[in-house]
């Protein structure tokens, strides 16, 4: 899972490997496109369990490794146009002056708010509360 204290490891190796100029795949090539987006991320990466715990970066409470996480779900999300309404919603807020980034962090946000607060509750994803949310991002066709 992306978003687990068992994943360091696994960041931390993506993170090496990205720096030795090895060659990445998969999820591997996702979170290590994030991580050079996010170069604040950086001092983090090395120090083990301290990438999963809160950090103040510029004035915000940010999880490097959750943060990351997320950026690779909805990467994934648009690899596989999956739900279909992600890939609409980006072209929409990207319409609207966003950049990119900015727009997936958008729908970071929003997938990341329903996530974990359906787990806090022991709860599957609601899908469907998912695509209704991405669908206040554009204009109904």
């Amino acid at each position: 899972m992306l978003f687990s204290k068992q994943s360091v490891p696994m960041y931390l190796s993506v993170w090496k490997r990205m720096k030795e100029g090895q060659e990445l795949t998969g999820d591997a090539e996702m979170i290590a496109e994030v991580m050079q987006g996010h170069s604040e991320f950086d001092p983090f990466w090395t120090q083990g369990e301290k990438a999963f715990q809160p950090q103040e970066i510029d004035g915000y409470m940010v999880n490097p490794l959750v943060h990351t996480g997320l950026h690779v779900v909805i990467e994934k999300q648009l690899l596989n146009q999956e739900p279909e309404e992600v890939v609409l919603a980006l072209n929409a807020l990207m319409g609207k002056g966003f950049s990119r980034h900015e727009a997936i962090h958008k729908l970071v946000a929003l997938w990341g708010d329903l996530y974990f607060r359906s787990v806090r509750r022991g709860n599957p994803m609601e899908e469907w509360t998912y695509i209704e949310g991405l669908k206040t991002f554009f204009p109904e066709t």
